[in-house]
Formats: structure tokens, sequence, C-alpha cells
């Protein structure tokens, strides 16, 4: 609905989500906008907002619920992040404000997230760090539990996965980065 930088992105079978990003004001924004895959040629239609506005977010989920979290507000632009904060969408009702649950274990922007249908794994990001976060979609009120740091600190890693394995890979540290964990 309208232009933006370093949205978060993530769907299921039938719809797509982007959250979050900035404007070219600056500012920072919460609005979250669904394609429908069925007709990928409309335009993207807005749905209930995240929780808090905030740019270099970054998204995960399975077929009920999209996660976004960390981000940071826009530079420049006031605000105190980064934020360790994440929003469920529901897909049943994306039309509903983003319900904040369990945050990050530390605050951070520029992560990479991946996941499969009963978690979702936050790692990297910055400040600079190797920490890996695991939300349990079957219990997302919790904070988000840390598990086995990455083999090199980063920030900015793009992240894939499948049933049983997520790959972390690139970034930079502050170097450029060719492992992928």
């Amino acid at each position: 609905s309208s232009a933006r930088t370093t949205p978060g992105a993530t769907g299921n079978i039938n719809y797509g989500y982007f959250g979050g990003g900035s404007i070219p004001s600056p500012a920072t924004v919460s609005s979250v906008d669904r394609i429908d895959y069925s007709s990928d040629t409309s335009t993207a239609s807005p749905k209930g907002p995240l929780s808090l506005a905030r740019n270099r977010i970054i998204a995960t989920g399975n077929a009920s619920y999209g996660y976004f979290g960390g981000g940071a507000p826009q530079p420049g632009g006031g605000g105190s992040g980064p934020y360790s904060t994440i929003d469920r969408i529901d897909y049943s009702n994306d039309t509903a404000t983003a319900a904040p649950k369990g945050p990050l274990s530390q605050a951070g922007n520029r992560i990479a997230a991946t996941g499969n249908t009963s978690y979702g794994y936050f790692g990297g990001g910055y400040p600079i760090v190797s920490t890996v976060d695991r939300i349990d979609y079957s219990s997302d009120t919790s904070t988000a539990a840390t598990k086995g740091p990455l083999s090199v600190a980063r920030f900015a890693p793009t992240a894939t996965g499948n049933a049983s394995y997520g790959y972390f890979g690139g970034g930079s540290s502050p170097s450029k980065v060719s492992t992928v964990d």
C-alpha cells in the first residue's frame, strides 16, 4: 500500500504478508500488507498493524501465524531501539492489530529468521551477535529460548530452512561473512 524499505515478510500457502519498514519521510511504519497468491496482480491489501512501528524487522511463521521480530526506529527519527518485540499475526483474523508475544532474548535489528511448523528461529543481528533465539509457536508468550550460537557473530545474515534444519548464511561482522551455519 506504500513504498518502503526493510519490511519483514512471511506467509502461508494462500497469502504473503509484508510488515513494518520505513517510508521516505523518514518514518517507520507499523502497517501490514497482504498479497493474495491467487490474484497476485492485485494491489496489496492493508491489514491490521503491528503493535510497534519499526524498520529492519524480520519475520517467519507457520500455516496459521506470522511472527515479526526485532527491528529499529528510523535513524534520526527518534524512538528507543533496537527492539526485542515479537508481534504475531493471526492469518484467520488479519485485520486486528498484531498481538505482542514473548520477546527475543535481546534487542536487535538486521536479524535473520527461519522456521518450521513448530518453531521460529531468529539469528544474528545488530548489535553484532551470534545468538540464535527459538520461539515455540505453542507457547509464544514466553521469552524466546536462546539456542546454540552461530559460528560467527554477524548482522544482516539471511536464512532459510525446511522441516528439520535452518541455515543462516552471509552477513557482516563487520567484514563480509561467507559462512553458512
